[in-house]
């Protein structure tokens, strides 16, 4: 197994591996070790099938189930697939696909997952790249008047924020109408358990508001965060070869979907999460 650094502040790539086989404690331990150095790995040259791909994920910590199970395979429900040709109960497309946003997933639960893992299963002609960014440089990088002042800050999150409802998916909508369960309160900034470094870490579509703040003034505010602390030494944008598997570490990144492809073209991808721990 060799496993090659992509740019300096972010990604790494694998290869030399089938994640078919068995992989023993040793190299589940470099595996692991290599994404928190560099944030998103991209194991390249997988053939799997949804099974195998569900045990490949399993590498990489214990599996835990999609919150939308809508779209999760019958046979293999911990694999999701995301893809432009899911519809929603309507008929139309489940995502915008004009609205993507920088997020990491599920920051609604109480312990939201440590990793996302997608595998390309079939990519339009051009583009359609996912967009990782290292949360963890980008804060590093902050003028200190910023870190001061998002050190404290807390995010209440949801389904779906209210300041972004309007015109969003209606499933999404009416299990928001549904549940019962008050907001999840997190911390804007979070340490790193393993690392014990910090990044900043959210999900602009989930949070409803920052503590203290209106959910209109809270997108705002991110907006504003975001154009300060996402540079492009910190990105890396991945556009898949068929077979390749990529895992983010959503503890210190954040992921957006591409907008730059022919949608009447198809862009489907496997997606498995890793159960994490509740964020401090």
């Amino acid at each position: 197994m060799n496993i090659t650094r992509i740019k300096e502040h972010i990604g790494a790539e694998v290869t030399g591996i089938d994640l078919r086989e068995p992989v023993d404690a040793v190299t589940r331990k470099q595996l692991n070790d290599a994404l928190v150095d560099n944030t998103v790995l991209i194991i390249k040259r997988q053939d799997l099938t949804p099974l195998q791909y569900q045990h490949a994920a399993e590498v990489f910590g214990e599996l835990m189930p999609d919150q939308n199970p809508r779209y999760a395979m019958k046979d293999v429900p911990l694999v999701r697939v995301v893809s432009n040709r899911n519809l929603d109960s309507t008929g139309k497309p489940a995502n915008n696909p004009t609205d993507r946003r920088w997020h990491t997933d599920h920051v609604n639960l109480e312990c939201p997952p440590k990793c996302t893992m997608l595998y390309g299963v079939k990519m339009p002609d051009e583009g359609g790249a996912t967009g990782v960014c290292n949360m963890r440089a980008a804060y590093d990088a902050l003028p200190d008047d910023w870190k001061e002042r998002i050190k404290d800050m807390k995010t209440a999150n949801t389904l779906i924020s209210s300041a972004l409802a309007k015109n969003h998916n209606p499933d999404v909508l009416a299990d928001q109408a549904a549940m019962k369960k008050p907001l999840t309160v997190h911390p804007l900034v979070r340490t790193h358990p393993e690392s014990g470094t910090k990044a900043i870490w959210f999900h602009q579509s989930k949070v409803d508001h920052i503590l203290g703040m209106s959910p209109e003034e809270s997108q705002t505010f991110f907006f504003e965060l975001l154009d300060v602390a996402i540079r492009p030494e910190f990105v890396l944008w991945h556009r898949y070869d068929i077979g390749d598997m990529l895992i983010v570490d959503n503890r210190q990144a954040m992921h957006k979907a591409p907008t730059d492809f022919d949608h009447s073209q198809e862009r489907t991808l496997y997606r498995a999460l890793a159960k994490g721990d509740r964020p401090h």
